[in-house]
């Protein structure tokens, strides 16, 4: 019985100097994360924007489209940059996406992603987006028999990827096109 109590009460040593040791670790990092997603998040917020100014985040409360900001130029609407949740064959996809007023998709950036790594993690490639640009609403590509026999070689084999990527951006357009360039 003693000797349980001893090994039990080394791991119970163990397991609080573990936890210690992580929290510190977490200190340390987390600011380190955060300033590197806010660098992310802006150098994708200029890849993406149509020219004007970024307003402010709004939240948007639907499934796809989670939130997004405003881009004004010379005092009219140029466009909006959407932050959209599409869903993959690896799990959930997050894209920043910009169109312009009338929901044509003007540039977009997968942000994150969990695709099988030479198959989906292509959507990562900006190659791969620029298959989606120009289009709007119901036109964006969600299949691959949508683009050229070229361009749906590109993609072969990431066919669940492809289509959450066009399902998320044809959301995005239609949430555009909902708000009518306000």
């Amino acid at each position: 019985m003693t000797d349980m109590v001893k090994i039990g009460s080394k791991l119970a040593l163990i397991c609080a100097i573990a936890a210690l040791v992580l929290g510190a670790v977490n200190m340390v990092t987390e600011p380190k994360i955060a300033e590197f997603k806010a660098a992310k998040l802006k150098e994708a917020l200029e890849k993406v924007s149509p020219g004007g100014d970024i307003g402010d985040l709004a939240e948007a409360g639907e499934a796809v489209v989670v939130s997004y900001y405003p881009v004004v130029k010379d005092a009219k609407p140029n466009g909006y940059i959407l932050n959209l949740k599409g869903s993959g064959y690896g799990g959930n996809l997050i894209i920043l996406a910009s169109y312009l007023p009338d929901g044509t998709l003007y540039g977009s950036v997968l942000m994150e992603d969990e695709e099988t790594p030479g198959l989906g993690k292509e959507a990562e490639k900006d190659s791969y987006m620029q298959k989606y640009l120009g289009f709007a609403g119901t036109d964006i590509p969600k299949l691959k028999t949508q683009l050229s026999q070229e361009a749906a070689d590109t993609i072969s084999g990431a066919t669940i990827t492809f289509a959450g990527v066009g399902n998320a951006l044809a959301a995005g357009s239609e949430f555009v096109l909902k708000k009518g360039g306000e």
